[in-house]
């Protein structure tokens, strides 16, 4: 399950290169270049278990067991505002902690719904969560609209990063 505290904790691997910094001083990961990093982590960690080096299988490994949490999450950050990626659009950065938010939908209706699309609920689950709790639709509604998790399903496709990991033996 995914925490919603907002820790802003440095990437292990820092700001890379392709990673670029806005006007405004804030950093705009690149989720390719950091992912193509967080798998290269894992097939060392793999292979030192395993004793050999694994390649390619632990690419593919970690691409099935982690690509789909490890962009939800970072689409999490993105909507909070506490780090900001390039993938997504930087229109909805920082989108869930801005109080135009709050005149709209309450911060517990908010909460639930966020740590519900994190931990991968779709918005039909969030839809039936607000009416078994009673929640009124409409901001509900609202808050799914501005989110738009299908729409940035896109981005998150599997198909998408093994097109960056292809050449790895």
């Amino acid at each position: 399950m995914i925490s919603l505290a907002a820790g802003h904790l440095d990437l292990p691997e820092g700001v890379l290169p392709t990673d670029r910094i806005r006007p405004d001083g804030v950093v705009v990961y690149s989720l390719t270049a950091h992912a193509l990093y967080a798998m290269d982590r894992h097939k060392w960690i793999e292979s030192e278990l395993a004793r050999h080096d694994l390649g390619r299988v632990s690419v593919v490994d970690w691409i099935d067991r982690y690509w789909k949490g490890w962009t939800r999450a970072k689409l999490i950050e993105h909507l909070y505002g506490w780090r900001c990626w390039g993938a997504f659009d930087e229109d909805s950065f920082g989108l869930l902690s801005r109080h135009t938010v709050e005149y709209h939908v309450s911060r517990d209706v908010l909460r639930q719904a966020a740590t519900m699309l994190a931990n991968g609920a779709e918005n039909l689950d969030v839809i039936n969560w607000a009416i078994t709790a009673g929640q009124d639709l409409d901001p509900v509604l609202w808050l799914l609209d501005r989110i738009d998790i299908n729409a940035k399903r896109q981005r998150l496709l599997t198909d998408h990063i093994r097109l960056f990991t292809e050449t790895v033996p």
